[in-house]
């Protein structure tokens, strides 16, 4: 049984067949890349040693364990135990994350100070590079003392000056301890629970991270406009979340020290959701200042984009303020917040961020419209009317027989243009159908920054007036969407809407990683999403999983031989969806196969070169006697790819030689071979990946 699993396991660890021991080097040689690939696209390469089996030595950033004892929980979130681990002396380049995915004794008593020396394997965790422990014995504790002190940065080190824009250059302090002072609280952020902004006087925004559990459930951020007097913590990359590329996580509790707290404003609501021509709006808020008091508060508001004026907010009960916006003109947009200053001279708002987050509603001298609630004119993606009741008409684009993700979602559009649909939510719309013209009152709720109208559980709360036609799709273009954030008013426009992309090529078949299955954890994933792009070249993600169609890009072993699979570089005349936005992305929801037109899969001819590196399942698998592996290089490369067997020798090797940049399949003829498992390895510059095949005569 052991030599099985060591079999297996070193199979795993791209066949390095007998290997005991392994070549040591720096942290530096894991990480360092050259400023020329840090600034062109795509920014962050994986590493020079991706898939290698290696040993460093390096000191322990943190215990992997609260109080380093294994009866405890986990300090890091990182799937197993996990440390950081940074060089002693060079910290440039010179930090990385170290998993335990064996749970060690050894590796779980570490603390902070221990020299360790760690053999494992080099991966990548989307941008953020990681080291897979083999082994740890007690044995690899060399000495202890003391963790480095934090290096220290500043934010604007990290971003370009005066924005959230990356400054690949700092790709240098990944898993470095750092230490950033004299910085602002801002919002809470889309990052989880427990994460929050830090902005400086030249607004730099940077997000924290809440790798660290302590940050996680049982630390609660600052309130937005606390001073902080410094923040330390390790720099992890991630381009995959609304608020990356550079996020700094604080691991222990001492790692943020705050100055002096403002007021915090919370509960902030209007009196009237739907406002109408010559009615006065009267704001509440909840202000309380945990370590003074309030010293004054003020209801800003503009309107129609003029200047802000003020209204002094008064106090009625408790820690309740009030204040009022007079009477405006039909059609007038509203937008507000609050300011309260505290007796140490503090000042914060609600939002904090009171140029694009800023409250608003429109005066409306006519019935409400889904136009109405999903305008969200400033850039921050929120209805006006969010937590509010409205009733609103449309017809139903999308029922829960054409996409069927939460058990059936529902959309509804007043029209065909832009900010005219939006999703209902509630068990007494699942029956309703294409074309149904219906009128609903309920909540609007941003789901996950998702607009949406909730509470529709009521048969009363929604009433059927017929069938309309349903609205033609609005043909958009990738580039309007692309991979654009939250709230951009390219793409926030066509949240919940029925659109169609024209003309379109599969750039990359998943966009979350390798081509094939799902891998369950890890950087490389198969969520059923893949990016295509139109004629303007920007690619734009498409969920394949949500919609009630047969079209797939294999992220299960079930659909291996499905006909209906994409690759890489296949064609439509036109995708047709609803626009969704989940997990820092829009992406277009295509509902049945008709939604998919004129799509062609000649990959031999296509001359689309690959976003990046992959290797897909072979097909058919198992297979009798021949099999058809594909793989795709997004650049010329020289590639081997071989075919070992489950002790690990060598049986074909069906390409030694350059290749060039696109998609390519190789015949494996396996008529001389018996039954059973056997590994198909490619290797192409930096990257290297194993697949599994099954050979049934």
């Amino acid at each position: 049984m052991k030599t099985k699993l060591f079999v297996i396991s070193f199979l795993l660890l791209s066949i390095q067949v007998m290997a005991q021991t392994y070549p040591e080097v720096t942290i530096k040689e894991i990480q360092f890349q050259t400023n020329d690939q840090l600034i062109n696209p795509p920014h962050d390469n994986p590493s020079p040693l991706n898939g290698d089996t290696v040993t460093v030595v390096g000191v322990v950033m943190n215990s992997p364990y609260y109080h380093s004892n294994p009866d405890s929980g986990t300090i890091l979130h990182a799937g197993a135990p996990a440390i950081f681990l940074q060089d002693q002396d060079h910290p440039e380049w010179g930090g990385i994350e170290v998993r335990d995915p064996n749970s060690s004794a050894a590796f779980a008593v570490l603390d902070t100070g221990m020299v360790v020396r760690c053999t494992g394997v080099v991966g990548e965790y989307f941008t953020t590079t990681q080291f897979n422990l083999i082994d740890f014995q007690p044995s690899d504790v060399i000495s202890s003392g003391t963790r480095p002190q934090p290096v220290l940065l500043t934010l604007d080190s990290l971003v370009v000056t005066g924005t959230t824009t990356p400054n690949y250059l700092a790709e240098k302090w990944e898993g470095v301890y750092v230490e950033i002072q004299n910085v602002t609280a801002t919002d809470l952020v889309s990052l989880g629970a427990g994460s929050f902004g830090i902005t400086d006087a030249n607004n730099n925004l940077v997000y924290t991270g809440n790798v660290s559990d302590y940050y996680r459930s049982r630390i609660s951020p600052p309130l937005p406009g606390a001073s902080i007097q410094s923040i330390r913590g390790v720099i992890e990359t991630r381009n995959n979340l609304d608020g990356g590329w550079f996020i700094i996580d604080p691991i222990y509790p001492n790692d943020l020290v705050l100055g002096s707290t403002p007021a915090n404003i919370s509960n902030v609501t209007r009196d009237k959701g739907v406002v109408g021509f010559n009615e006065g709006v009267q704001v509440s808020a909840d202000i309380l200042d945990a370590d003074g008091t309030v010293d004054v508060a003020n209801l800003w508001y503009s309107v129609n984009g003029g200047a802000y004026q003020s209204d002094e907010m008064i106090l009625t009960a408790g820690n309740t303020y009030v204040g009022n916006i007079p009477a405006q003109s039909d059609s007038s947009l509203v937008s507000y917040y609050i300011e309260a200053t505290d007796n140490d001279g503090n000042v914060s708002t609600n939002p904090s961020d009171k140029v694009k987050n800023a409250y608003f509603y429109y005066v409306l001298n006519r019935d409400l419209t889904i136009q109405d609630i999903q305008r969200s004119p400033f850039g921050g993606g929120w209805s006006g009317y969010n937590g509010y009741e409205v009733t609103v008409s449309g017809v139903v684009t999308a029922d829960s027989s054409t996409i069927t993700a939460s058990g059936g979602e529902v959309f509804i559009q007043n029209g065909s243009g832009p900010w005219s649909g939006i999703q209902l939510f509630g068990t007494a719309v699942l029956n309703l159908k294409l074309g149904d013209n219906v009128t609903v009152t309920g909540t609007v709720y941003e789901f996950h920054s998702f607009t949406r109208i909730e509470g529709l559980d009521d048969p009363a709360s929604v009433v059927k007036n017929g069938t309309a036609a349903v609205p033609e799709p609005a043909v958009v273009s990738t580039s309007d969407v692309g991979d654009l954030g939250n709230g951009d008013l390219s793409a926030e426009p066509w949240e919940g809407v029925l659109i169609s992309y024209s003309n379109i090529t599969v750039t990359d078949e998943n966009a979350d990683g390798n081509a094939g299955n799902d891998e369950g954890s890890g950087g490389s994933r198969n969520f059923g999403e893949m990016l295509v792009a139109d004629n303007r070249g920007v690619s734009t993600r498409v969920e394949l999983q949500d919609g009630n169609n047969d079209y797939n890009n294999d992220w299960d072993a079930s659909l291996d031989d499905s006909q209906f699979r994409i690759h890489t570089g296949n064609t439509f005349s036109s995708l047709t969806g609803i626009l969704n936005y989940s997990y820092g992305n829009y992406k277009l929801i295509p509902r049945t196969n008709e939604d998919f037109v004129g799509w062609v899969t000649d990959v031999a001819g296509e001359s689309v070169t690959p976003l990046k590196f992959g290797l897909r399942q072979n097909y058919p698998n198992p297979f009798n006697p021949s099999t058809t592996i594909e793989f795709t290089l997004p650049q010329n490369n020289f590639v081997t790819l071989k075919v070992y067997n489950v002790l690990g020798k060598e049986v074909d090797q069906l390409i030694n030689k350059n290749i060039s940049a696109g998609v390519h399949q190789v015949q494996f003829d396996a008529s001389s071979l018996t039954s059973g498992i056997y590994f198909y390895r490619i290797s192409a510059g930096q990257y290297v990946s194993v697949k599994k095949m099954i050979l049934l005569k």
